[in-house]
């Protein structure tokens, strides 16, 4: 009976923190699972209380979610495991929420900003090296000032990404 309580203990990260469901999303799927067929056994029960078999039916139904609930946490249990070990490997812990996936998309438009500005400064610096070769330095003075100009525009942005990190 220890081993059936203690496998339906609540899962915990190694400091103590009880882990949420949404680290693992077929843990959550078997964990709803085993509450949805409980509720809707209730219901069937309440709606056919003249029905004479109710006495199997609730019995299956608590054996139904009590082995789905023991399966959710066994595989809780093991994703915990993995992303700590992972963690303990110097890599960092998955992250799990909206906020992290806003953050996640956050940084992806700041790198893709960063590198636009990069890319363009090349491209206006290449331009500007044609220009002086052909001769013409009106052009490659419009084109250096451009190339400094995006140069400018990747520094702002890479200040801005370090300086003020997304709160998530």
């Amino acid at each position: 009976m220890a081993r059936v309580t203690a496998a339906l203990r609540r899962v915990r990260w190694s400091d103590g923190r009880p882990v949420s469901y949404r680290q693992d999303r077929v843990a959550l799927g078997l964990h709803l699972w085993s509450q949805a067929s409980g509720i809707t056994v209730t219901i069937l029960w309440i709606m056919s209380s003249s029905w004479a078999a109710w006495w199997v039916l609730i019995p299956a139904s608590i054996a139904n979610g009590v082995g789905f609930e023991f399966v959710a946490r066994n595989r809780l249990r093991r994703a915990v495991l993995r992303v700590e070990a992972l963690g303990s490997a110097g890599k960092a812990l998955v992250k799990v929420g909206p906020g992290h996936w806003v953050n996640q998309q956050v940084s992806r438009l700041d790198d893709w900003a960063i590198r636009g500005c990069d890319r363009k400064a090349e491209e206006f610096q290449a331009r500007a090296e044609t220009a002086k070769a052909n001769g013409d330095q009106k052009s490659a003075a419009k084109y250096l000032r451009r190339a400094e100009r995006e140069r400018k525009y990747s520094g702002w942005c890479r200040r801005i990404s370090e300086d003020y990190p997304n709160p998530f």
